[in-house]
């Protein structure tokens, strides 16, 4: 017989109070979801547009996650990347993420004809803007606003100005972050638990560094060190207490962001970067001040927060509605505890993104540790965009609760909106008369009249009484997404507009196709100009070459040499005309670029009897730049170098396998020599021979290379980032300390 169960009323209320807790909890959340695929329509509901249509997108980023999706599917960990330059490392050049969690749910999931699939990237790239919107409603909710002032605030941040209109997603994946940083800091600098929530924001700051790029994560930083100094200043802090709480941020920071900070560190200290100066520069040179002034914000791209047309450098566009309403906080809500410094904030972000039109950024270019590397000024709007969304909070909340007090204030700003608007529609409508049909080219204009009238009649109708508290909240709401989808997505192109540079992935499939019949394994160099994007990486072959986010010192000092092809065992030249190689090719492409032997390639591992040392690194391109019969059985190594025996026999080297991160060789030496690979040499590459482990040198001064008794022997290279395990082992201890802070400030 079955049991029967029965519910008392007082357990159905109880369960009814839990329902609506839970719908009051999730409705916030359902609503942004809602915005955000409303604005991202394009690539969330159709697959008619791309945002990936851009150079860099697809002639690095895609590539790189390529490679990760490549290397997930085989059922490795995607820390190294051998169709780049040789070899280099994939996390420590930062931008492929790969330490990142979101970036994990795009490269894993199932390719589209064995590439990344777009369709997935889309949806990847609305899921960043989501969360953002998210992590600032959760900011907005903590300083006390209403949960439809929280959305308005998120929608904000997350779909307009920095965040909605920049492509990159290393960039957007750490300032998703910004809000919770600020959200943690906050609670401390205002007394709740101040140390633990000062780790929790370090914490926070250091995790955004796994999002593909230190320069956002500095930015915020920056916003938690501009905040203790306002309460410094203006809030009477204690000097001593305010340090203290930046070393704790800094501490944590360090810690959680060891596993990505400490192979970055290792990476760019061997590597060089370009940064549109003459030269590139080193971990230890500071940008030189000349190249802001191509990456600083213009001063009339500040117009540009409200102006929904192109401007240099990024798009800060927020919208008059969020703008009128940020400014109507500050004028009529000024006594809020928050509006202050987050007003302040919103100053600093636009004068620190001016660059060099502005002596603030040069100061603290000078004084900041680290802050010089950040060449990219004008990306900080993103803090005046985040300030704008706060406070526009602010003046929502207390436009749709005190009506009758700050009436005049209202009446005051239709006016402005209304006149401004008629303005601007005047102006056009004078062109129309005079101009004909030019009064159609810039209709930027007219969409900020129309905008700033509609506002304006909003604000009228409400002082006066004329429309209810849901038609008010529709119209603020309503108002902010006509505004953002003005700018944002408008520019995705068509698929039958042409795809021009995501197109290009598919052209040279032919070539791909040829190349995998080929036998051994080679190596393959393009012409830039024939070829843009990482062909290695996006088609799986290993490339004397690449674009990426830099370059080891190395192999760059190598490039070039006249050996270089050679060692690297480039065996085909990929190019419209012959170069470096024979004048006939061996496959023409269907899109113009071909396919050319390249004589003289060495094979991917071969043995050397003669080795000589060098004492300076200035030595390395005389002894490397020479023709390769030279270099057939003899190396060079910077330093102590091994003993090594001449002898008549024959070697036998034979590579046996390859991977991502190994390489397998059989080797019958004739006598004690070196047997060298043609992989980069850099740290956490380990060498065995027959089970032993032995010293790898760095022959050449940029390959592999060990030494091998005479007899049949077993070689084999594998990469083992300890860096990476010291990273996580201080990660481990961020945590516990976590875990300590949280137990020690619960205490009474």
């Amino acid at each position: 017989m079955a049991t029967r169960i029965i519910i008392t009323p007082a357990e159905r209320r109880s369960v009814g109070v839990i329902l609506r807790d839970l719908g009051a909890r999730t409705t916030p959340a359902l609503v942004l979801l809602a915005v955000t695929l409303a604005i991202f329509w394009k690539i969330a509901l159709t697959s008619q547009f791309t945002w990936l249509n851009s150079p860099d997108l697809t002639e690095q980023v895609l590539p790189f996650f390529q490679e990760e999706a490549a290397q997930w599917q085989r059922g490795q960990f995607p820390i190294w990347d051998p169709h780049h330059w040789g070899g280099q490392s994939l996390l420590g050049q930062d931008q492929p993420g790969v330490l990142f969690p979101l970036n994990w749910l795009l490269t894993t999931a199932p390719l589209w004809h064995g590439h990344i699939s777009l369709q997935f990237a889309n949806w990847y790239f609305v899921l960043i803007h989501y969360l953002a919107t998210l992590f600032c409603y959760r900011l907005a909710r903590d300083l006390g606003l209403s949960s439809f002032a929280s959305i308005c605030a998120g929608a904000s941040f997350g779909l307009s100005g920095y965040m909605g209109n920049t492509d990159w997603p290393q960039m957007l994946n750490a300032a998703m972050w910004a809000p919770l940083v600020l959200l943690f800091s906050i609670r401390a600098l205002n007394g709740r638990r101040p140390i633990w929530n000062m780790a929790l924001a370090g914490s926070v700051a250091g995790f955004s560094f796994y999002g593909g790029h230190h320069q956002i994560p500095i930015y915020t930083l920056l916003c938690t060190a501009f905040l203790l100094a306002f309460y410094v200043v203006f809030r009477a802090m204690r000097l001593l207490w305010a340090a203290l709480l930046g070393a704790t941020c800094l501490v944590f920071t360090v810690l959680i962001g060891a596993p990505q900070l400490l192979p970055s560190y290792e990476y760019w200290s061997r590597a060089l970067r370009w940064v549109s100066a003459a030269q590139p520069v080193g971990f230890h040179d500071k940008v030189p001040y000349v190249v802001f002034d191509l990456y600083s914000l213009y001063p009339v791209s500040i117009l540009g927060l409200v102006v929904p047309a192109p401007f240099p450098g990024v798009t800060p566009f927020v919208g008059i509605t969020i703008l009128s309403f940020a400014l109507l906080a500050v004028i009529a809500n000024w006594r809020a505890r928050m509006v202050g410094p987050f007003a302040a904030l919103g100053i600093f972000g636009v004068l620190f993104s001016l660059g060099k039109y502005s002596i603030f950024h040069g100061i603290l270019y000078n004084l900041v540790p680290l802050l010089n590397k950040s060449r990219n000024a004008s990306h900080a709007m993103f803090i005046a965009d985040l300030a704008l969304a706060v406070l526009a909070g602010f003046g929502i909340d207390c436009f749709l609760n005190e009506r009758e007090r700050i009436a005049r204030s209202l009446r005051r700003m239709a006016r402005v909106l209304l006149a401004g608007g008629a303005l601007l529609l005047l102006v056009q409508l004078a062109r129309g008369i005079f101009e004909g049909d030019k009064m159609f080219e810039r209709p930027a204009f007219a969409q900020l009249a129309w905008s700033a009238i509609l506002l304006a009649c909003l604000l009228l109708l409400w002082e006066l009484g004329r429309i209810p508290l849901r038609g008010a909240v529709i119209g603020v709401l309503g108002l902010i997404l006509f505004d953002i989808g003005m700018v944002t997505t408008i520019n995705y192109p068509h698929r039958e507009q042409g795809w021009r540079y995501v197109d290009k992935l598919s052209a040279f499939s032919d070539l791909a196709d040829y190349l995998r019949a080929q036998p051994g394994n080679f190596r393959v160099y393009r012409n830039g100009d024939d070829i843009g994007f990482n062909f290695g990486d996006w088609y799986g072959f290993d490339e004397y070459g690449g674009m990426g986010a830099g370059l080891t010192e190395n192999m760059s000092l190598m490039n070039g040499a006249a050996s270089s092809f050679g060692l690297m065992g480039v065996s085909y030249y990929l190019g419209k005309s012959p170069k470096y190689s024979d004048p006939e090719p061996l496959f023409r492409g269907q899109a113009g670029v071909n396919v050319y032997r390249v004589p003289g390639a060495f094979a991917r591992a071969w043995p050397v009897h003669v080795i000589e040392r060098i004492h300076d690194p200035s030595e390395r391109w005389p002894h490397a730049a020479v023709p390769l019969d030279q270099l057939v059985d003899k190396t060079f190594v910077l330093g102590n170098a091994p003993r090594l025996d001449r002898c008549g026999g024959r070697d036998t080297v034979r590579v046996t396998k390859i991977g991502a991160t190994e390489l397998e060789i059989d080797a019958d030496m004739a006598c004690l020599g070196m047997v060298v690979a043609s992989n980069n040499f850099f740290p956490g590459w380990r060498v065995e021979v027959d089970g032993a482990p032995q010293k790898l040198y760095e022959a050449y001064s940029f390959l592999q290379g060990v030494v091998v008794p005479s007899g049949q022997h077993k070689i084999r290279y594998h990469y083992v980032p300890t860096i990476l395990f010291e990273g996580l082992a201080l990660a481990a201890v961020g945590l516990a300390g976590l875990a300590f802070l949280h137990l020690r400030e619960r205490r009474p």
